[in-house]
């Protein structure tokens, strides 16, 4: 078992430039944080309790490949959270769980959108005011992909709106999901997510046809095995039959020599 506990403040106003990009942000928060993990190397369980108020905003734009990036995004909010998480996993199959309860308030606004070579992903989202709520979400990892699925609800007098959607293909993963929230005094959130891994896809596709292989020269074996010993049988039964036909004509005329002798004898010939 594993316990943390942290308390950290905004580093202030920071700008990069690059050849990809620049971004600009200010971090005026601070936060605080307690929490405690368990785990081995199949299961892992964690319960995180948070508080974080200021103000904090940032803006960024540049390349990513053959992708443009935008991200803006402006809090100037206190939360309080706490969050708890699970998941289960062996050789690449398992599923993960998240629960999350809170208490906002403030107002919160952010946008993100990618275009390019590896598809769409574009979203908004927007708060203001004080509320209460919980979100749950679940994901499903299979060997050649993973679905999560959230859902949440929120109270309170607040308005909340935003939504997104993606369709991208990268580093041999293609991606859908969409998201929607909107909220005006009780408030619904829905997410879900799809991520096939095609480059997986053609590593079990390779490993069916090896099997396949396998099983078809095993196969072969077997039956090239199988048709030596109905031979050896065939072989051993036709020599036993040959013998016994032999030995059988051999008793038939030593009988039918008896029985000439009886006769010559009884008759005297």
């Amino acid at each position: 078992m594993e316990s943390h506990a942290t308390i950290t403040h905004g580093d202030g106003a920071s700008t990069s430039v690059s050849n990809s990009g620049a971004s600009v942000s200010y971090d005026g928060t601070v936060t605080a944080e307690a929490g405690v993990s368990v785990g081995n190397e199949y299961a892992d369980a964690s319960v995180t309790v948070s508080v974080k108020t200021g103000t904090e905003a940032s803006a960024s734009a540049g390349l990513d490949g053959n992708n443009v990036a935008v991200e803006v995004s402006y809090s100037d909010a206190t939360v309080a959270k706490v969050v708890v998480e699970g998941s289960v996993g062996y050789e690449g199959v398992g599923m993960a769980a998240e629960g999350e309860a809170y208490v906002k308030t403030g107002t919160e606004a952010d946008a993100h959108m990618s275009v390019g070579e590896n598809g769409v992903d574009v979203g908004v989202n927007a708060s203001i005011g004080t509320a209460v709520g919980v979100n749950g979400s679940g994901t499903a990892d299979l060997r050649e992909g993973s679905i999560t699925a959230g859902a949440g609800v929120s109270a309170g007098e607040h308005f909340e709106a935003g939504g997104g959607g993606q369709a991208t293909f990268k580093d041999g993963k293609a991606t859908a999901g969409v998201d929607g929230e909107v909220a005006a005094l009780v408030g619904l959130e829905v997410d879900v997510s799809v991520t096939v891994d095609t480059h997986q896809m053609q590593e079990d596709a390779a490993a069916t046809q090896r099997l396949a292989e396998q099983a078809a020269v095993e196969a072969k074996r077997v039956a090239d095995k199988a048709a030596e010993e109905a031979k050896r049988i065939a072989d051993k039964a036709a020599a036993e039959t040959q013998k016994v036909a032999e030995q059988a004509k051999k008793e038939t005329v030593s009988v039918t020599k008896k029985i000439s002798n009886g006769f010559r004898k009884v008759f005297r010939i």
